[in-house]
């Protein structure tokens, strides 16, 4: 009954057709490895905060501070994303993952982290956070063009989704077999 137009639903396209770009399937591996590094740090991080502080109130602010930015500066980072190089902002935001999970790992190591230590890195996190998301996906695009966007689009959502899935067995496991601060 309902018809769907070929560009729109990708119709024409073999599958996985976005992983015959070579840029894309280092994108999709490495976007998949960068969301399985933030669960990763998220597991670790969340777990030392409980061990050391035993604070609902941090725990509430964790959850606050990652999702309140992306409420907050999606529309003003999405505009910024139109405006300037997609690639570097997304540079930008992996520096301060980065710096935070390098933070996180020497504060845990030194055992000198302090409830306001926790919080300005929960910041920090969940703004690289909404600074990398709408630049991520203009990048797509910059990336595959226009013919096989649909494709790349469902793929980077695989792809996310599985770094959010297996981050948190991944950072369960290396914190076990490492620690804490090794994790990191």
């Amino acid at each position: 009954m309902t018809e769907i137009s070929a560009a729109g639903a990708g119709a024409a396209q073999p599958s996985f057709a976005a992983l015959r770009h070579g840029g894309f399937r280092v994108y999709f591996v490495t976007t998949a490895l960068a969301m399985m590094a933030d669960n990763v740090e998220h597991v670790i991080s969340y777990w030392v905060m409980f061990e050391k502080f035993h604070s609902p109130a941090l725990a509430g602010f964790a959850v606050l501070s990652h999702w309140l930015p992306f409420l907050l500066f999606s529309v003003y980072f999405g505009a910024m994303a139109d405006r300037f190089d997609s690639r570097r902002i997304i540079q930008i935001a992996m520096l301060m993952f980065m710096a935070v999970s390098f933070a996180w790992a020497v504060l845990i190591y030194t055992d000198t982290i302090e409830i306001w230590h926790a919080c300005v890195l929960l910041v920090v996190h969940g703004m690289a956070g909404v600074l990398w998301a709408p630049a991520s996906q203009v990048l797509i695009h910059d990336i595959v063009g226009r013919e096989n966007l649909v494709s790349a689009v469902r793929l980077n959502a695989t792809g996310r989704q599985l770094g959010v899935f297996l981050g948190p067995a991944v950072g369960g496991a290396v914190m076990l077999l490492l620690g804490p601060a090794a994790g990191l």
